[in-house]
């Protein structure tokens, strides 16, 4: 059987969280780089198989699908087997996680993209509200993992790898992460994955290499 193909910008948060699960999961990929300088998600091929021409995208056979905690979750309940633990069949761990991932989608993501990783690309200063905002997302993150391993508790989810890819701009923020004891311990056991490394190095090479643009160009 082929293995699924996925569409992804090496580097990007939501594609990483699906790398990650897949990694999990022992789930082999078909990567397919797409490169946004040349505009690759805009070609007329891209378009045919995603018409949104967003990232991640994966195409299983003749089934596509996008957006990058739909295909986790997809992935797991294809490959995961009865019952995986990373997006449990329990209605109630399930639901913790699904809460997880909407905050991580609706707030979370959105504000290490709109404080920490945009700023950077764009070479513009954040606002007042914009910092207030980005503390009290790692806050609530500290919060959420006081007394737990992960996210939902002692066991790693989905929403472990939708957030931490966010969380992961941490590099970019100028203040004292030891404020947030709790959540820089969660982090660090999501370093310590075997395949966190490997699937997360394209983002913090990005990372200094926009660095590097901004200080010759200041």
């Amino acid at each position: 059987m082929a293995n699924i193909q996925l569409y992804h910008f090496p580097g990007s948060p939501p594609c990483r969280s699906v790398l990650m699960t897949a990694k999990a999961l022992g789930v082999p990929l078909e990567l397919k780089p797409l490169s946004s300088l040349n505009k690759d998600h805009l070609s007329p091929e891209f378009l045919k198989i995603n018409p949104d021409h967003t990232t991640p995208t994966i195409v299983d056979g003749d089934f596509t699908l996008w957006e990058s905690r739909a295909i986790m979750r997809y992935l797991v309940g294809k490959f995961g087997g009865e019952d995986n633990s990373l997006y449990s069949r329990d209605l109630q761990k399930r639901a913790e996680v699904d809460r997880l991932l909407d905050y991580d989608l609706g707030v979370f993501y959105r504000t290490m993209l709109e404080t920490l990783m945009l700023p950077l690309r764009n070479k513009t200063k954040t606002t007042k509200e914009q910092d207030e905002k980005v503390i009290k997302a790692f806050e609530r993150i500290d919060t959420q993992v006081k007394d737990k391993k992960f996210l939902t508790g002692n066991t790693l989810t989905i929403a472990d790898f939708a957030v931490v890819v966010g969380f992961a701009a941490e590099v970019l923020y100028p203040g004292d992460m030891s404020k947030y004891p709790n959540a820089m311990a969660w982090y660090k056991r999501m370093q310590a994955l075997p395949y966190y490394k490997e699937v997360n190095q394209p983002f913090f090479d990005l990372v200094e290499n926009l660095k590097k643009q901004r200080a010759e160009t200041s």
